[in-house]
């Protein structure tokens, strides 16, 4: 083989401590809103709730409930119905990215910003679903109930990447022994 020639073969992409942030962010931006969307978003007769516009409304307006849209930036009141699985998730993934990195103080950070990420998503989601208003911004920062969600989201996080980081300090303390 010459020098102009190269091996050829399989490649390889070394994602490390940045991937591992990236795959968990993707699971909450999948996940976290899944659950919730797929266990509310049906009215009585099992059918999903339609985006058009009611015949005949003035001024037009869609059929949607309050609760639906509301159910977007406070998540925390879906919580018990859906058996805890989206709290669940964020206190597991908050675990694994703490309990992966060398120096926890990364993880935390890691961590404590999946909240405005979840934010935002739900900032997001408003968006493409009812389109450019100000009610998300009054559910999420004037409301108590946005605060309180606000509040939940950063308890949630804390104790996932605290317990991550304790977890993992009890397994090297028990490896040294």
């Amino acid at each position: 083989m010459t020098n102009k020639e190269k091996k050829k073969g399989y490649w390889k992409i070394n994602w490390g401590r940045q991937g591992r942030v990236t795959f968990a962010y993707i699971i909450v931006f999948l996940v976290y809103y899944g659950i919730i969307v797929n266990l509310f978003m049906f009215d009585e007769g099992n059918d999903w709730f339609s985006f058009e516009i009611v015949p005949g409304s003035r001024p037009p307006v869609t059929a949607i409930p309050e609760t639906v849209k509301s159910m977007i930036f406070w998540t925390y009141e879906f919580f018990l119905p859906s058996f805890m699985l989206p709290c669940l998730l964020l206190f597991f993934i908050c675990f694994w990215l703490t309990y992966k990195e060398d120096i926890a103080h990364y993880g935390i950070r890691a961590s404590l910003w999946l909240v405005p990420f979840i934010i935002f998503e739900g900032l997001f989601f408003y968006l493409i679903m009812f389109g450019f208003s100000l009610e998300p911004f009054v559910l999420q920062f004037v409301s108590i109930k946005g605060y309180i969600n606000l509040f939940i989201l950063f308890g949630i996080n804390i104790c996932g990447a605290l317990s991550g980081m304790y977890f993992k300090n009890y397994i090297k303390n028990q490896r040294k022994i």
